[in-house]
C-alpha cells in the first residue's frame, strides 16, 4: 500500500469516527445545556482548555518519538523502532508524574484560596481538574502504542481507537447527564471510557507488531537525548498551539464569565464539522512526509502538500459558505433558542477555524520533515501574542472580537514564518495562485448567497419548517458550489480520479 493510500485510509476512518463524535453531538450540547446548565457547561469546557497547560508535562516527547518510528521506519529498522519505544515509555511514565505533581500544586493552591481568574467564584472546578488531570495521565501512557500506529503508517488503528474513546465517552457522558445532572461525572464517564479504549488498543497494539514492543536494553543515554531533542523542537510546537488555540476560551472565560464560552465553543463544534476531514487527512500525512524525506523523494513531497492545501481550501470554503448562510438559525433551532450566532462571531470563528487548519497543515509538514524549528518558535510566539490580544479584543470590542485577536496573532507570527520555511525546504511551486483563491471565493460566496435565500427570511422557528429549510437551503449551496468548482476547475480531475479509485478499492470488500 503507498503512502497516500495509507493516509487516505487513516482519513477515511479518522473522518468517520469524527463524523459520528460530531453527530452525536447534535444531541448532547443542548441536552447538556439544559441538564447541567449553560454555566457548568461552560466551566467543564474551561477546564479542559486549562488541561491543554498540563499537557506542556509532555514536553512534545509523543511528536518527537513519533517522528523517530517513521524515520525508522523508512529505513527498514524494526529493532531500532522497538529501541525507540522502550526509551519513550519510560519518558511517558515521567511526563505522567510531572503532570500529578501540576495538578497537586494546583489543588493546594486552591485550598489556600488561591485560583486562576476562570475559577475564581467557581469552587467546584478543582473537582473538574482533578479528573482532567487523571485523564490526560492516562492518555500520556496509551500515546505510546497510538504512536507506534503512526508512525508505521497504521493511523487508521489510532483513529478507530481513539474515535471509539470519543464516541463511547460522549454516550456515556449524556447518559450521567441526564441521571445526574453532574458535570464531575461527565467526565468521570470519559476517563473511563478512554481508559478501556486505552486498553484494547495496547493489547491489538502488542498482537499487531509484537518485535516493536520486544524487551531490550531502556537506558540508552543517546536514545533519550534524541528523543529530548527532537520532542524540545516540537514541544515549542505544542506550547504555541495550546497557547493560540485556548486563547479564545480563557480570554472569553477571564473577562466575560463561563457562561459565554458556549457562544463560541458550540459553532465552532458545528463549523468544525467540514474541517475534520482536513485535519484528519493532514495529521496522517506527518508520518508519509517523514519517510519520503528519509528515502529522499521530495517531489512526492511538494506534489502532496501542494494538493492538500487546494483541498483544504476547497472544502474549507464550502464550510464557511454553509455556516455563515444557516448557522445562526440552526444553532437557535439546536439549542433550544438558549444559543445564537452573530456575524462578527461568525465572521472570527471562520477566521479562527480556517487560518488554524492552513497552519496546522504546514506545521505538521513541517514536523515530518523534522525542520521545524523556527515554525515552532513562530507558534509560540503566535500563542503568547493571542493570549494577550484576545482579552483586549474582546474586553474593548464585545464578544464578536474574538477571532481578532487570534488571527492578527497568526498573521504578526505563524503565518509568514511557515510560508518562507517550506518555500525554503521544497520550493514555492506547492503554494495555491492567486487565481485560484479568486475564483475559489467567488465560488463559496455564489453557495452562501443561494443557501441563504432559503433561510435568510424564517420567522419564528417551528421545527420541521425550518429543518426543511435548512436541508433545502444546503442542498442548493452545495450543489451551486459543485458545478462552479467543475466550471472553474477548481477540481483537480487527476486527484479526483485517484480518490474514486481508492475508494472502489476500499470498499471492494462490501460489495455484492
Amino acid at each position: 500500500m503507498s503512502r497516500t493510500a495509507r493516509a487516505f485510509k487513516t482519513t477515511l476512518v479518522v473522518t468517520a469516527f469524527g463524523y459520528a463524535s460530531q453527530g452525536l453531538s447534535i444531541v448532547a450540547i443542548p441536552l447538556f445545556l439544559s441538564t447541567v446548565g449553560i454555566d457548568s457547561y461552560g466551566l467543564m469546557v474551561t477546564v479542559m482548555a486549562f488541561t491543554g497547560y498540563l499537557n506542556f508535562a509532555d514536553a512534545g516527547l509523543s511528536w518527537g518519538s513519533m517522528i523517530l518510528i517513521a524515520q525508522a521506519h523508512g529505513r527498514g529498522g524494526k529493532a531500532e523502532i522497538a529501541h525507540i519505544v522502550r526509551h519513550a515509555a519510560v519518558l511517558a511514565a515521567a511526563s505522567g508524574l510531572v503532570v500529578a505533581l501540576a495538578v497537586a500544586v494546583v489543588l493546594t493552591s486552591a485550598s489556600f484560596g488561591w485560583r486562576l481568574p476562570m475559577f475564581a467564584h467557581h469552587p467546584e472546578a478543582d473537582r473538574l481538574v482533578l479528573i482532567a488531570g487523571a485523564q490526560l495521565i492516562v492518555t500520556l501512557q496509551f500515546g505510546i502504542v497510538y504512536n507506534v500506529f503512526q508512525g508505521l503508517q497504521q493511523g487508521y488503528w489510532t483513529g478507530v481507537y481513539q474515535g471509539a474513546s470519543r464516541l463511547l465517552g460522549l454516550l456515556c457522558a449524556m447518559a450521567a447527564a441526564w441521571t445526574t445532572h453532574s458535570v464531575a461525572a461527565v467526565m468521570l464517564v470519559q476517563l473511563a471510557m478512554a481508559v478501556l479504549c486505552g486498553i484494547a488498543a495496547m493489547v491489538h497494539g502488542w498482537r499487531l507488531n509484537p518485535w516493536a514492543f520486544q524487551r531490550g536494553p531502556w537506558f540508552d543515554r543517546a536514545q533519550y537525548h534524541s528523543q529530548i531533542r527532537i520532542g524540545a523542537k516540537s514541544f515549542l510546537l505544542q506550547i504555541g498551539r495550546t497557547l493560540s488555540g485556548t486563547a479564545p476560551t480563557l480570554g472569553i472565560s477571564s473577562i466575560l464569565g463561563p457562561a459565554f464560552v458556549p457562544f463560541y465553543t458550540v459553532p465552532t463544534t458545528l463549523l468544525s464539522l467540514f474541517f475534520t476531514p482536513i485535519n484528519s487527512w493532514n495529521s496522517s500525512m506527518q508520518s508519509a512526509y517523514g519517510e519520503a524525506w528519509t528515502a529522499g523523494d521530495l517531489d512526492w513531497i511538494r506534489t502532496a502538500f501542494r494538493r492538500s492545501i487546494a483541498r483544504a481550501l476547497l472544502v474549507g470554503s464550502l464550510g464557511v459558505a454553509l455556516f455563515v448562510a444557516e448557522g445562526d438559525t440552526f444553532i437557535r433551532l439546536w439549542t433550544h433558542a438558549r444559543l445564537s450566532l452573530s456575524a462578527p462571531m461568525a465572521a472570527s470563528i471562520c477566521a479562527i477555524v480556517v487560518s488554524g487548519a492552513l497552519i496546522a497543515a504546514g506545521e505538521y509538514l513541517l514536523t515530518g520533515l523534522n525542520r521545524h524549528k523556527t515554525a515552532a518558535v513562530a507558534e509560540l510566539a503566535n500563542g503568547l501574542i493571542a493570549l494577550a490580544l484576545v482579552p483586549l479584543s474582546v474586553h474593548w470590542f464585545g464578544l464578536g472580537a474574538v477571532g481578532m485577536g487570534v488571527v492578527a496573532a497568526a498573521l504578526a507570527s505563524s503565518a509568514w514564518v511557515l510560508r518562507r520555511e517550506i518555500a525554503a525546504r521544497i520550493g514555492n511551486q506547492c503554494f495555491p495562485s492567486p487565481w485560484f483563491l479568486l475564483r475559489l471565493a467567488a465560488t463559496g460566496a455564489a453557495a452562501a448567497w443561494v443557501a441563504w435565500l432559503f433561510v435568510g427570511s424564517l420567522g419564528p422557528q417551528i421545527l420541521w419548517p425550518t429543518l426543511l429549510h435548512l436541508a433545502l437551503g444546503g442542498a442548493a449551496g452545495c450543489g451551486v458550489f459543485a458545478l462552479l468548482a467543475a466550471a472553474l476547475r477548481l477540481v483537480d480531475s487527476e486527484e479526483a480520479a485517484a480518490v474514486k479509485h481508492r475508494m472502489r478499492r476500499m470498499f471492494a470488500v462490501i460489495s455484492p
